[in-house]
């Protein structure tokens, strides 16, 4: 299997993303600023990950025909997810480090897709060709991403708030 490694990067105060290979732009994803949700343009195609549900969350992702391609499941408590492919792989997204800067997704036989993130960007080492798994892989971590800062915001304003009174 030939490995791909592909550089992305997103802004600092946004959730835009970009992935290129060889520096040239490959694909991107741009995110909804209040919602959970993401439209991915590749090379090949356009995809739309809109996100439903607040106990059982899932994110649905669709073609440019609306027809649905993948649904991915989070499991909150252990900072997980699953995603199921309607051609009927099935593969496991995780964080692999503490640092929550290193993460995964992979079906734990012959496909595996690798991030790794610094500050604002980067790299995606991949044993496959699929962008599909690859902005699936970007975009729960951007969701578990806003989860944590949308945490601290609460810890936050609840901790100022209880010393005023």
């Amino acid at each position: 299997m030939i490995e791909k490694i592909l550089h992305w990067r997103k802004g600092l105060f946004d959730s835009n993303y970009q992935v290129s290979e060889h520096a040239f732009l490959k694909f991107s994803i741009n995110f909804s600023s209040f919602k959970n949700s993401a439209i991915a343009t590749t090379q090949e195609a356009i995809y739309l990950l809109r996100s439903e549900g607040y106990s059982n969350p899932e994110t649905r992702i669709f073609n440019q025909k609306n027809e649905v391609l993948a649904i991915i499941r989070y499991d909150w408590i252990s900072f997980k997810a699953k995603i199921f492919c309607t051609s009927g792989e099935e593969f496991d997204w995780s964080y692999q480090n503490s640092w929550l800067s290193r993460w995964s997704v992979n079906n734990h036989k012959d496909k595996q897709v690798i991030y790794n993130s610094s500050s604002g960007g980067g790299l995606i080492h991949s044993n496959i060709e699929d962008d599909l798994l690859i902005v699936a892989g970007l975009f729960i971590r951007e969701y578990y991403t806003r989860i944590l800062y949308l945490f601290i915001i609460l810890m936050v304003v609840l901790s100022t708030g209880r010393s005023i009174f």
